[in-house]
């Protein structure tokens, strides 16, 4: 319970702390919590663009993030999978040595997945540790040596940058995929100018109405290109039939 009360206190802060940094003032939690926002002025459009922006900052710091992390994991399986084989090639010691070296790659790689996969623990001083213990090992299973040298250096290292990386995003909404919003249209009226016509492809076209649901025809309308055609764009081929 103390750890449930915990964690629901740092989602509250980081919660105060995001919508603080951002001024949010149409955007609201059930919005974040369904993705999704029905837009009904040019402000709370402004506020989506901005928004959707900072989930892709923070899906490409969190792209960074994956990145360190599956090289970790390339490079431990490369490195254990080296030392294995080499075992298998070079030892003479008949079956006894090879199973030693599998039974320390086992070890290595399940004190690694609790540290990193189950437990998300990015200490790299942990995982200094492990695989200094894994080198000390194989000292007596030579054919293990260079493959824990290899991940000594090569895994604190990106289990710092991982470390690095992830401190940066975590105390942010929408951790750890960031959704981009998803917003539905409808029209909507501002000192007498139609905005949203054609479910929010045209903002700002220039129509004059007293209100959104007697919104005037576009008189434009008959010569613009379906948006998934070509973006809107007027059809030069419509006009000169005109």
């Amino acid at each position: 319970m103390t750890a449930y009360a915990k964690r629901l206190t740092e989602t509250i802060l980081t919660m105060v702390l995001f919508f603080d940094i951002m001024e949010l003032k149409y955007i609201t939690q059930k919005n974040i919590d369904e993705s999704h926002i029905n837009i009904t002025s040019a402000e709370m459009y402004t506020e989506f663009k901005e928004y959707n922006q900072r989930m892709l900052d923070m899906q490409k710091k969190r792209w960074r993030f994956l990145r360190d992390c599956w090289g970790l994991w390339l490079v431990t399986l490369a490195a254990l999978s080296g030392g294995m084989i080499s075992a298998v090639v070079l030892t003479n010691s008949g079956n006894t040595v090879i199973l030693l070296c599998i039974l320390l790659a086992a070890v290595y790689l399940f004190f690694m997945v609790n540290l990193i996969g189950i437990r998300k623990i990015y200490n790299w001083k942990a995982g200094l540790v492990i695989s200094m213990t894994g080198l000390a090992l194989s000292l007596i299973l030579l054919p293990m040596l260079i493959p824990f040298i290899i991940l000594t250096i090569a895994n604190p290292i990106l289990i710092y940058l991982m470390e690095k990386q992830d401190s940066s995003i975590r105390n942010e909404t929408g951790y750890p995929h960031f959704a981009q919003l998803v917003g539905s249209f409808k029209s909507f009226v501002k000192d007498g100018e139609v905005y949203g016509v054609g479910e929010g492809v045209i903002y700002g076209a220039g129509l004059q109405s007293e209100s959104a649901e007697q919104v005037p025809e576009d008189p434009f309308a008959k010569y613009r290109i379906r948006p998934e055609d070509d973006m809107g764009m007027l059809a030069d081929n419509d006009i000169n039939k005109e």
